[in-house]
């Protein structure tokens, strides 16, 4: 874990509070505590975001100091984003017994490059991004690794074929799902001419003659 951030608590809520503290370079943040009442605070922004610049996840442990109180582990439980700027507007943060396992979402990166992709001309498809995990708040990992450098033309890695440490995780999901796979490149289709269209652009229009009940029409 970082070194810890220094949070502090706040009374004022509403949108126009939580305006006020992003002016002054502070982010709007709640603690949640099992059988407490959650806690408004606010967290230094710039050094908020340096921190989770250092982290592939977002759902870690860190360090925390409420005002001038004791030092605290809490999870990170959800960040929101602006959207169009992407700097952090609002922190969820949970605090959790450390000797309680939790279930939690994790990254999957993939390392290596597959043998189908280098030698056999595939496409490497990521088709599993995040995994459902058990572990405790110590143990949570930034991502889980997975080797696709096995992986030939037409295989696909599923979560049974994940090396992780039993003693520490259990996996949440189907043992089926897919979460890597090698394919071929994937061929443009050329438009097919609709039925009816004009074969030959250049020809010309074929007037035909009119029977005589047309023409007295």
């Amino acid at each position: 874990m970082d070194a810890k951030i220094i949070v502090k608590s706040r009374d004022d809520k509403g949108s126009a509070s939580a305006r006020r503290l992003r002016r002054d370079g502070q982010v709007p943040g709640v603690i949640y505590s099992e059988g407490t009442a959650a806690r408004s605070v606010s967290l230094p922004k710039h050094e908020f975001e340096q921190m989770l610049r250092h982290h592939t996840s977002e759902h870690v442990m860190i360090k925390i100091q409420i005002d001038s109180g004791k030092e605290e582990s809490v999870l990170l439980k959800e960040i929101q984003h602006n959207a169009l700027t992407g700097s952090v507007v609002h922190v969820d943060m949970q605090k959790v017994a450390m000797d309680k396992k939790l279930h939690i979402e994790v990254p999957v990166e993939l390392i290596g490059e597959a043998d189908g992709v280098k030698n056999q001309g595939g496409v490497l498809d990521h088709l599993l991004h995040h995994i459902e995990i058990s572990c405790f708040p110590a143990d949570i990992p930034e991502a889980i690794n997975v080797d696709v450098s096995a992986l030939k033309l037409g295989d696909i890695l599923t979560i049974k074929d994940i090396k992780i440490d039993s003693s520490k995780y259990t996996i949440l999901m189907d043992a089926e799902i897919g979460v890597a796979a090698v394919s071929m490149p994937k061929v443009a289709e050329e438009p097919v001419a609709e039925e009816g269209a004009v074969a030959a652009s250049g020809e010309p229009e074929v007037i035909r003659e009119k029977k005589p009940e047309e023409a007295a029409k």
